[in-house]
């Protein structure tokens, strides 16, 4: 198994999806947010700094309840569900030529199927979550921090309110995943890569995009929308003759 070649379509997953919260998600129509409830917050001229309270909150709210995502950009496209209190999730990402990741999470054990990429297994191949680290590229959602709100709120620079329900800011790469070679390749361009958001009539976050062409043109922006806040997730653990455990280099790879 080319676990090399995975490992690097790992951290390309991880860069364009660790600050768009937990980021799985896919098809959505664009501009078009998601949520239960469609209204937006009530207007307020608030300072910088109520705007980063604002927007912390209704982050937060994804670590506190179950959610459906979607993600939307020029490289990746995909679609999850999760729930934090159980610790359970099913993704799936399309990364076009480069194959489709499924991943489901189980409390501490994580499965990876990988399709439409030569050499890789056809089983599921199993991993203890444990190892992944906190900001292992399969530890989708990490303890303490399950719905990738809190890597979100810190990797932001500043952020102002610009409207009823409606965010703008910028986002520093650099602050959550200093070590990452991926990231630190991108030099000061992954020190400031503007963002906007909303959040519904409930002061949840139901969408946040990121302009990612700055690291790259070709890029373009990455939309993540979140919905059916609430919902019951039911993650089916794979039968174990379709089951494989992942190769101790792999988990390594993706725990770093």
């Amino acid at each position: 198994m080319n676990t090399r070649r995975l490992a690097t379509t790992g951290v390309a997953i991880v860069a364009a999806l660790s600050l768009g919260l937990t980021g799985c998600g896919t098809k959505t129509d664009a501009g078009t947010p998601a949520g239960n409830g469609t209204g937006a917050a009530p207007a307020t001229s608030s300072a910088p700094a109520d705007a980063r309270a604002e927007l912390s909150a209704a982050a937060q709210k994804l670590n506190q309840q179950s959610v459906r995502m979607k993600l939307k950009s020029a490289v990746i496209n995909g679609s999850g569900v999760m729930d934090p209190a159980t610790k359970t999730g099913d993704m799936t990402m399309k990364m076009g030529t480069g194959g489709t990741f499924r991943v489901l999470m189980l409390g501490d054990d994580a499965y990876l199927k990988i399709s439409g990429m030569p050499g890789m297994p056809k089983k599921w191949m199993h991993m203890d979550a444990t190892k992944l680290g906190e900001s292992g590229q399969l530890n989708l959602m990490p303890e303490g921090d399950p719905g990738g709100a809190k890597q979100m709120i810190d990797s932001v620079v500043d952020v102002e309110k610009t409207g009823a329900g409606t965010f703008a800011g910028t986002l520093d790469y650099t602050r959550t995943k200093a070590n990452d070679e991926s990231i630190k390749a991108l030099g000061d361009k992954a020190k400031a890569v503007p963002f906007t958001a909303k959040v519904d009539d409930q002061n949840r976050l139901v969408e946040f995009v990121i302009d990612t062409s700055v690291l790259h043109e070709a890029l373009g922006k990455m939309t993540t929308t979140y919905s059916d806040f609430g919902a019951p997730v039911s993650v089916r653990k794979p039968a174990a003759s379709e089951t494989q455990e992942a190769p101790a280099e792999l988990i390594k790879a993706m725990g770093s």
